[in-house]
């Protein structure tokens, strides 16, 4: 077996998450490594690549990775009617995913961390990682590895991590299509093309949108897509699938090892999106590991600040998002045509059009909920516990 070489920080997983992580522990002056199994950055339609502007700011990218803005969108329910919202600046942006995550690996390259490709994490091994690389094994030694290798990270495996909350599977389709109003997305409720979940239709480059939908009824997600595409007319160009955790990991560190992003599960379960979330976690991961492999104090008990850190951060958004995920969740479709109706107000719509945002959803889920309670009044089908909701 050949040497690899040491480093303070190891980072597995080459994506806009791990490559946030990398660039911060090398600014706290850790010297880094990471590693991609991929050859190269291919284009990731897995994910929808619809953020908010604070994401973009947060990952202190340009402009030029936008293809469209985002200012409204119209949400259907299974019955077909739609409520239509609008905000008044953008609330939402389309990127090009794959240079957006290029750009961040420059970025963690400019700050000195040196990034290897076709590079696989296969085992740890006593205080040692065995890493697999054009064909011949290597042990390697890093203080600390920051995991953010996906939904099914072996690094949280290897170190015997609880499994996310649930995992749900999704798909995407590049489809031809015009919008009729070009900054809109359309997002459609109903459990006979994504149960337990959504759809969505999101405008992306000239002449093409991103069309897909997620559920926990994993073996029918063909059939599903097939329904969803009949219903927009529109034909796959191609598609791909990819899982999304949802529900973090109860706990997301051991001795020299951390995980972020999917592989903590630190998506945000109303919506599945996870760059916002995993970008602010990869930088206190990022920060983390690099303050205590310079130290020398890298036992469990000194990597549990990293876990106390982003629940603080992002913690309460996450559990009041599980909370409007388990709730529409369990609505029977006859049960979403109802709460549409007692939705449909055009002050409400404005505010949450206004002021709504996507990555912290406890902005506008108060008043969604308060606004149900009052207008529920003839219809006792669905029980509304707001209560439950208020966190």
């Amino acid at each position: 077996m050949k040497r690899f070489g040491n480093c303070e920080v190891l980072v597995v997983g080459g994506g806009p998450v791990g490559a946030v992580a990398a660039k911060t522990a090398a600014h706290f002056g850790a010297k880094v490594v990471l590693i991609e199994k991929r050859s190269t950055i291919s284009e990731s339609r897995r994910c929808t690549g619809l953020i908010s502007p604070r994401c973009l700011k947060e990952a202190e990218v340009d402009k030029g990775v936008v293809v469209r803005e985002i200012r409204g969108g119209i949400i259907y329910a299974p019955s077909g009617r739609g409520i239509k919202i609008k905000a008044r600046d953008t609330k939402a942006i389309v990127i090009d995913r794959p240079l957006f995550n290029r750009r961040l690996l420059e970025q963690a390259q400019e700050a000195g961390v040196e990034v290897l490709f076709s590079t696989e994490a296969i085992a740890l091994d006593g205080d040692s990682i065995k890493l697999k690389r054009n064909g011949h094994i290597y042990s390697a030694n890093a203080k600390v590895i920051i995991g953010a290798d996906g939904p099914k990270s072996k690094l949280a495996k290897w170190v015997n991590l609880p499994p996310p909350t649930k995992f749900l599977l999704g798909i995407q389709a590049i489809v031809p299509y015009e919008p009729e109003e070009a900054s809109f997305l359309k997002i459609l409720f109903d459990h006979q093309i994504a149960p337990s979940f959504f759809a969505w239709v999101v405008p992306a480059e000239s002449g093409v949108a991103r069309v897909g939908l997620a559920t926990d009824k994993k073996r029918k997600i063909f059939s599903y897509l097939k329904r969803l595409l009949e219903k927009i007319n529109c034909k796959a160009l191609n598609f791909t699938v990819g899982l999304i955790p949802i529900g973090a990991r109860k706990k997301t560190f051991a001795d020299r090892v951390i995980v972020v992003g999917d592989a903590a599960g630190q998506t945000k379960p109303a919506s599945g999106g996870g760059l916002y979330t995993g970008i602010v976690c990869g930088k206190i991961a990022g920060e983390v590991a690099a303050q205590c492999a310079l130290a020398g104090e890298t036992s469990e008990k000194a990597l549990a600040i990293y876990d106390e850190k982003w629940r603080r951060k992002i913690g309460k958004e996450l559990s009041i998002g599980m909370l409007v995920h388990r709730f529409l969740a369990g609505l029977s479709n006859r049960e979403l045509n109802i709460l549409f109706n007692l939705l449909d107000n055009q002050m409400l719509l404005d505010i949450v059009g206004n002021y709504g945002d996507i990555d912290y959803p406890s902005s506008v889920v108060n008043i969604f909920f308060k606004q149900m309670k009052n207008q529920y009044i003839k219809d006792k089908s669905i029980k509304i516990d707001y209560p439950f909701l208020k966190v």
